[in-house]
């Protein structure tokens, strides 16, 4: 059973590698030929539907993973695949912890994005919050794991593949006190982006905080089995 378990979860994770392959592509597509001829914009129509046969293939499979679960016996198994799919960001999460946010100082000030990139601000608060108690972070609605990018590209961020802007709304949900403590003591990385850039930031602490999981999962190159 768990074997079969196991198998489902991974054919999810393709399928919807395989969507955000697909709908990435065929966004390119859309932008660059609109003003093309009849076959190409019949090409875009047929991965337009593939893109939705994928998905709910996808739904499908995540249903019956949820099924398995309600009907697994072993509390352990279930309990760790679980903690696998969560830190993979695979499951919606929710909680206490922290909202945090990153803007320009004002709108002469314009795109901070070259400057967030390039002194990795997003990653090093990023590692800062796992240091203080958190466990789930999410980005302007993108949940970060140890698969997620964080680059430039072009004139804005992207994250796990998908474009976010200023402001840099950061959530993170994970050690009620430690994170607490973290936002009473202050942070001296986060007083350093607003004395040495042109940022402000803001920092509070939330008894609700909701993550909705990856609609498009990350490209695992390795996956370890027992």
């Amino acid at each position: 059973m768990k074997k079969q378990y196991v198998f489902i979860i991974l054919a999810s994770t393709i399928l919807g590698m395989l969507v955000g392959t697909i709908f990435r592509d065929y966004s390119n597509e859309e932008t660059v030929y609109t003003s093309k001829d009849k076959s190409i914009r019949k090409e875009i129509r047929i991965t337009r539907k593939s893109i939705k046969e994928l998905a709910k293939e996808k739904d499908k499979l995540d249903k019956e993973i949820n099924s398995m679960k309600k009907n697994q016996k072993n509390s352990d198994e279930i309990s760790k695949i679980e903690s696998l799919r969560e830190s993979l960001s695979y499951s919606d999460v929710n909680g206490s912890g922290i909202v945090l946010s990153i803007d320009a100082i004002d709108e002469k000030t314009g795109n901070i994005a070259n400057s967030i990139d390039y002194n990795k601000i997003l990653v090093k608060v990023i590692n800062e919050l796992k240091a203080n108690g958190g466990k789930y972070i999410e980005i302007n609605g993108q949940r970060i794991n140890q698969y997620s990018e964080v680059v430039l590209a072009g004139s804005h961020i992207n994250i796990n593949g998908v474009p976010v802007a200023q402001p840099y709304e950061i959530k993170c949900i994970g050690d009620k006190d430690k994170l607490s403590s973290y936002v009473d003591k202050g942070s001296k990385y986060l007083d350093s982006i607003q004395s040495t850039y042109p940022m402000k930031v803001s920092i509070k602490a939330e008894e609700n905080i909701s993550m909705k999981k990856l609609k498009i999962p990350n490209k695992l190159k390795y996956i370890k089995g027992e």
